[in-house]
């Protein structure tokens, strides 16, 4: 493929992704405990490529450069804190430091979230919204008998009577988590497990998204223009090379 044909549809793509990306944060702008995905690219150096294994391109390759405009796309998690908001549901609890994730049970495996709006079933069984167990020091909670509520240390209250306490974690490398579904992560294969910790939370309280929706809507449009202008290039391009080609046949 010619060389800007090449960087201008490479660019294309990445923005392309890109807008995906912009797209679904801003769908979960009110999503409880959702952190944004980010979208992380690396120019592709010559020794990336298959055609660096032959001989006879590496001196001509070395001589022009780095191939242009190709990229490794990655999307990355952005873990910061967002902001905490007042519910007054006595089963809402926020966790504070970025590192810290409520462990619920998914299928039978840990899974970690932030997402601390709770509700309990019809069994007492403490559940995320969507029906997984929310685990405690001895497995799912369940608080039977009265209304329960959480408290600051994490405790399960039931009439003065504690049915339990959150299990909170410490992750120390998040880069060691993957998403799974909107606001759960997993574990990746041979990471260590994280460490439990005393739980620390805001009562009655959720933390929110950490999205800008009015920084989201910038990246929103400049990204859509760029794809736009990548997207032209490309065709003009293309109709210089169907009029050189012409142009030689004639």
């Amino acid at each position: 493929m010619e060389r800007g044909m090449y960087a201008s549809a490479s660019g294309g793509l990445l923005e392309s992704r890109r807008l995906e990306i912009v797209a679904n944060n801003l769908a979960n702008v009110n999503t409880v405990g959702f952190k944004a995905s980010r979208l992380v690219a690396r120019q592709q150096e010559f020794s990336d490529t298959l055609a660096s294994t032959i001989d006879s391109l590496k001196r001509a390759e070395t001589d022009q450069g780095n191939t242009p405009g190709v990229v490794d796309i990655e999307v990355s998690t952005d873990f910061t804190p967002g902001p905490i908001q007042s519910t007054g549901a006595p089963l809402d609890a926020a966790l504070v430091d970025k590192d810290k994730f409520f462990v619920v049970q998914v299928n039978g495996e840990e899974r970690y979230t932030r997402a601390g709006n709770f509700t309990q079933n019809v069994e007492g069984v403490i559940t995320t919204m969507d029906g997984y167990p929310v685990m405690g020091d001895g497995g799912p909670i369940t608080a039977q008998g009265g209304s329960p509520q959480i408290s600051s240390n994490g405790s399960v209250m039931v009439k003065n009577q504690i049915a339990g306490r959150l299990r909170v974690v410490t992750v120390s490398d998040l880069n060691a988590l993957e998403r799974e579904g909107g606001t759960r992560f997993k574990l990746k294969a041979g990471t260590d497990a994280p460490q439990i910790v005393p739980a620390s939370v805001v009562p009655q309280s959720v933390e929110m998204p950490n999205i800008n929706v009015v920084q989201s809507m910038v990246e929103m449009i400049s990204t859509q223009r760029a794809f736009e202008g990548y997207t032209k290039t490309t065709q003009t391009l293309q109709e210089l090379n169907e009029t050189n080609l012409r142009t030689v046949r004639a």
